[in-house]
């Protein structure tokens, strides 16, 4: 089954004002394990919900990051991608 994100959600993702996260509620991107035998959309949800639901809010060492994606294509396709290739 798979499960894509909506533009409401993907809004809501984006939208998060790093000022107000509180950086022991967001994973050291260190410490994310992408598994290479799952499929691509179980990547996808299995890193998503090592993220905390919101892979574009992390931290990395004590540097509290938000990405954010310049563009035409959709998250999940970009996210795709980067599983696909991470092996």
């Amino acid at each position: 089954m798979s499960q894509t994100i909506t533009p409401e959600e993907y809004q809501h993702l984006r939208d998060v004002d790093i000022r107000t996260v509180d950086p022991d509620t967001v994973p050291d991107i260190r410490s994310v394990h992408i598994d290479p035998t799952l499929p691509p959309a179980e990547r996808i949800r299995d890193v998503a919900r090592q993220m905390n639901g919101n892979p574009l809010v992390y931290r990395c060492g004590g540097l509290l990051v938000k990405t954010s994606f310049a563009g035409t294509r959709p998250l999940q396709a970009v996210l795709e991608d980067c599983l696909e290739h991470s092996i």
